[in-house]
């Protein structure tokens, strides 16, 4: 079993927002568990995990960039979870309520900007 973590992105006014957990005293990003063993897939963890916990129409995200979140900060390679970022086509289409009562919530970048620097982007393609 490993943890595959997955965020929203969007921009609004020129600030750009995270989908993360809505954790004290830090935010973590929303993971699921894949199992390899039953064939799992880190996209199609993630992918399945947003549709079916979260309730977020798929149809609705583009794919943006695979990245590594160090869980623990960038020090330590023990920590690493692979972090898929989507991007809505219609971010007023995203159900803020439901999010929320499952304890995830979209915060400002510039909120949350230590969190972020867990993010390693070293090494990572981005997909157009």
């Amino acid at each position: 079993m490993s943890l595959i973590a997955g965020t929203i992105i969007f921009t609004r006014d020129e600030q750009s927002y995270f989908l993360v957990t809505d954790e004290v005293p830090e935010p973590k990003f929303y993971t699921v568990k894949m199992h390899k063993h039953d064939g799992d897939t880190a996209l199609g963890s993630i992918v399945n995990g947003m549709q079916d916990e979260l309730g977020i129409n798929m149809d609705n995200l583009r794919f943006g960039e695979l990245a590594a979140w160090h869980t623990q900060g960038l020090e330590t390679t023990e920590d690493l979870i692979s972090l898929y970022t989507f991007e809505p086509i219609d971010s007023e289409a995203l159900n803020l309520d439901r999010l929320s009562l499952l304890g995830l919530q979209f915060v400002n970048a510039k909120d949350v900007v230590d969190f972020l620097k867990n993010v390693d982007m070293t090494g990572v393609m981005q997909l157009d």
